[in-house]
């Protein structure tokens, strides 16, 4: 396999990698233009911990030499999965113990409105540019 054949999953993976990062400066600007200076940092926080565990994620998916192997895929994915779910856990749990202030309420909806969009629109990318590397049809001409 050449470099070449890889390129389709480093444009999901970047792709996502872009999404996420610019998803959530734009939300952490608006928050601290309304908000705040420290919610703004709590909404890009947030947006960060999603970052961080889609990272790790993408690259055990999609970057990983070792995974491509067709027995290594499978476990893999669950790799990736159980990883993301463990980064996100981890990161939360150290934000809400270690940072008081993130259990008030409206530092705790800002924290978690960021990771959300940022979530959203991963899924949104992925699902998008997966149609486009796989040259899918999108199916509105059916």
């Amino acid at each position: 396999m050449t470099s070449n054949d890889f390129q389709p999953d480093r444009i999901l993976f970047w792709g996502l990698m872009r999404a996420q990062l610019s998803s959530m400066v734009a939300f952490a600007l608006l928050v601290t233009g309304l908000a705040g200076t420290f919610a703004g940092l709590m909404a890009a926080w947030g947006g960060t911990i999603s970052l961080i565990a889609y990272a790790w994620g993408g690259f055990q998916i999609w970057l990983h030499p070792g995974n491509r192997a067709p027995k290594r895929m499978a476990t893999a994915a669950v790799r990736a999965e159980m990883g993301k779910i463990a980064i996100m856990l981890l990161l939360f749990w150290l934000t809400f113990a270690k940072v008081p202030e993130a259990r008030e309420m409206k530092i705790a909806m800002v924290l978690l409105l960021g990771f959300l969009i940022a979530q959203i629109v991963g899924w949104v990318q992925v699902a998008r540019l997966e149609g486009r590397a796989t040259g899918q049809d999108d199916g509105q001409d059916d």
